[in-house]
């Protein structure tokens, strides 16, 4: 798989040993841009550490969380708390191994890693449109975070590339909105509601449809909640 549509943001990148190995590790896999979210680093002596991946370092651009999911079609947030309740939508999560089609049919991907000591918190992972989680085998889950971008990396680049399609950003966004208005006017509690809301937007992305599927769904959601707020 080529990464030249990927990109990786770091989210309160502190220690620039790390922040140097996953610069590396951007040139070794052919990473196109990092990105740095409220970074706290040395960045001269990030580039140290970095290698032949100085210039990553270098051209790493700060911007915010809000801002990154503007510029790509696709945000995977990385995570080793998985959810444990099925109400824990934030964090279910899929294995790396299930991220090949979503990075190669999507028109941008960025790979988003979290603080180097609690990693990403929830309101970051709502923003993203896939959590995957490493699965160690053990109780201790937690790895440092070059490392799992390393296992990221290497999993994806033996990826077959997908020939399937993922909606983009605005028909989820579209389909998940009137999946949660149509609920509301079905009587669904509002809690309740929020997290079909928040479902819908990943499942659809994973389902294998179209976007002339995606539209015919969007349209029957539409006559049905014009039927329910009509009587």
């Amino acid at each position: 798989m080529r990464f030249d549509r990927v990109t990786i943001a770091l989210v309160g990148p502190e220690y620039p040993i790390i922040v140097g190995y996953i610069a590396r590790l951007a040139k070794n896999f052919g990473i196109g841009k990092v990105y740095l979210i409220e970074p706290r680093f040395d960045k001269r002596v990030a580039m140290v550490y970095a290698a032949h991946g100085a210039d990553m370092v270098e051209a790493a651009e700060e911007v915010s969380l809000e801002d990154l999911r503007k510029r790509h079609d696709v945000l995977i947030a990385t995570t080793a708390i998985s959810a444990t309740r099925r109400a824990n939508v934030n964090r279910l999560s899929i294995d790396p191994e299930k991220l090949g089609e979503h990075v190669s049919t999507s028109q941008s991907v960025s790979l988003v890693f979290g603080r180097d000591t609690t990693g990403l918190k929830n309101e970051e992972l709502e923003l993203c449109d896939l959590v995957t989680t490493i699965r160690t085998g053990t109780t201790y889950r937690t790895m440092n975070v070059s490392h799992s971008a390393a296992v990221v990396l290497y999993v994806l680049s033996k990826s077959r590339s997908g020939r399937g399609y993922v909606p983009d950003l605005m028909e989820r966004e579209t389909f998940a909105r009137y999946s949660y208005e149509l609920a509301v006017a079905a009587g669904m509690q509002e809690h309740r509601a929020r997290i079909l809301r928040k479902l819908s937007k990943r499942m659809v992305m994973r389902s294998g449809l179209d976007g002339k599927e995606v539209g015919l769904l969007v349209a029957l959601m539409r006559k049905a909640l014009l039927r329910l707020e009509s009587h």
